[in-house]
């Protein structure tokens, strides 16, 4: 079996048990898609997609190298509410 594609189900695998993952805590807390649900959303369907297109070859090291720079940046940033 080729690796990139048990790479590929394998991420994919990651994904839909990430989504479910969000979509339970969201049930559990009661509570709606906020600026918090949408950024961990985010995460969970766009870190396995650039992985995907990373494994196929699709993109070079570089441009994969800046998305997930992108990725980690807009992760770790912390947004405040405004003051008003």
């Amino acid at each position: 079996m080729d690796l990139k594609l048990i790479v590929v189900f394998a991420v994919m695998v990651a994904m839909l048990v990430g989504l479910w993952m969000v979509f339970a805590r969201l049930k559990a807390k009661n509570q709606g898609f906020g600026p918090n649900a949408l950024r961990a959303l985010g995460v969970v369907l766009f870190v396995p997609s650039l992985t995907v297109l990373a494994v196929t070859g699709v993109f070079s090291t570089e441009t994969t190298a800046a998305l997930l720079g992108t990725v980690a940046g807009y992760v770790l940033s912390v947004s405040m509410p405004e003051a008003g």
